[in-house]
């Protein structure tokens, strides 16, 4: 049994799927996808700011027509009593404000999100290139900016374009049956639920697309690009589909009503960013798995079990040792210059034993240092000390006495009274 496991365990897709699991686990992937789930969140603020601004817009000057049915609508759902009246008052005083709300937003959406844009991207690259190092690197900081804004705009175009679709795609299909009158055939529903997830799954795919272009910064391989987009497709649409499941479940509950869609919405960004990263280490790990399986069946075989905790790849460690190799020792900087270097000097120190050490910082070439002559000898010192400690303990006995005399003839005279 075990080895028909090692067995399924070589095969290239577990190998592979396994090769980008220790990558993302290396490499800090559920923190990051944390920190994505919570720059979500946040960037969802201003969003929604912005939506109300231009839903503002639309009901005071673009179709000012549909302001009362707005109004019927929420005295339908809220009533009549005072709470209601409060509440429908300040909506119309919020929509007649839009130009505020637009302005706000517009700013906030654009602080926040080229800063949420900018750590997905960080994180997406320590899971996609090579180096972990490489994910850190920036450019000018306005340059940055601009350009995190610019991808946070297309984003946001993408996931219209992708809702559209979606909707658009299955109201069409509706419409399309009722024109053809095939309300009545069998099946009909089933084959109208599988359109809906097939154009869900092309709008998903759009997305990963987006991603996959912007985010990496470099190209890869266009066979395993599609197949990331595609299986990042897919696990997108199996998500949607279950939390629709999970939205009708808490919907039954009116206690779990209040708290399930914030629950559910935080669920899924973390799921959503979790996979964005497992498929960037899959796509980042398609020209690397094999070398890293080889390691492994090596060092199985050796009996020696593998130290990488960092995520740094075996090529450059290989590369760092040679370089290390050839370089004198006295070559080494004394004063690592970044992280990268102290680091590298730990690696280089760890694999050295005290002696070689003791050598590096020993140069032939400098001036012997001269002896420093004491300035009272030892032997003059050690008596010194002696007779001090004696005539300390001297004095200290007598004043002990003394004041111990003081004390009883005080208490006799006292005690004589």
């Amino acid at each position: 049994m075990k080895e028909r496991i090692e067995k399924i365990m070589r095969t290239p897709v577990v190998a592979h799927i396994l090769a980008a699991n220790e990558r993302y686990n290396k490499r800090l992937g559920p923190q990051f996808a944390a920190a994505v789930t919570y720059f979500s969140v946040l960037s969802m603020v201003p969003i929604l700011l912005f939506a109300i601004a231009m839903t503002g817009l639309t009901l005071t000057v673009l179709r000012p027509d549909l302001l009362p049915v707005v109004q019927d609508l929420m005295t339908e759902q809220l009533g009549d009593d005072d709470a209601a009246e409060s509440i429908k008052g300040f909506i119309n005083e919020t929509f007649n404000q839009w130009r505020t709300y637009l302005g706000v937003s517009l700013l906030t959406a654009a602080y926040s999100g080229s800063n949420w844009v900018g750590n997905l991207k960080r994180a997406f690259r320590a899971m996609w290139r090579d180096k972990f190092a490489d994910a850190s690197i920036k450019r000018n900081f306005f340059l940055e900016i601009l350009e995190n804004l610019l991808i946070f705009i297309g984003l946001l175009l993408s996931v219209a374009v992708a809702f559209g679709v979606t909707n658009a795609g299955g109201a069409f299909s509706e419409s399309v049956i009722g024109w053809l009158g095939l309300e009545h055939v069998p099946g009909i529903g089933i084959l109208l639920r599988v359109g809906t997830i097939v154009l869900v799954l092309l709008a998903s795919w759009l997305l990963f697309a987006f991603l996959f272009l912007v985010f990496p910064g470099e190209g890869a391989p266009l066979k395993v690009w599609l197949a990331g987009t595609l299986i990042g497709a897919v696990a997108v649409t199996a998500i949607q589909q279950l939390a629709g499941l999970l939205i009708a479940v808490f919907s039954g509950n009116q206690g779990a009503g209040v708290f399930g869609p914030v629950i559910i919405i935080m669920l899924l960004f973390n799921v959503l960013a979790t996979v964005i990263l497992m498929v960037a280490a899959w796509v980042g790990t398609s020209n690397t798995w094999e070398a890293a399986l080889a390691r492994k069946e090596a060092e199985k075989a050796a009996g020696v079990e593998s130290t990488d905790d960092t995520g740094i790849d075996e090529a450059e460690e290989q590369a760092e040792e040679q370089a290390e190799a050839e370089a004198p020792a006295a070559a080494l900087p004394q004063t690592p210059k970044s992280w990268a270097d102290k680091r590298r000097q730990e690696r280089w120190a760890a694999r050295k034993p005290l002696d070689d050490l003791r050598a590096v910082n020993y140069d032939p070439e400098a001036p012997p240092e001269p002896a420093v002559a004491p300035d009272v000898p030892q032997d003059v010192a050690a008596r010194s000390v002696k007779v001090g400690m004696g005539v300390g303990w001297g004095v200290g006995a007598a004043t002990g006495v003394g004041i111990g005399a003081v004390i009883a003839a005080l208490v006799g005279r006292l005690t004589g009274r």
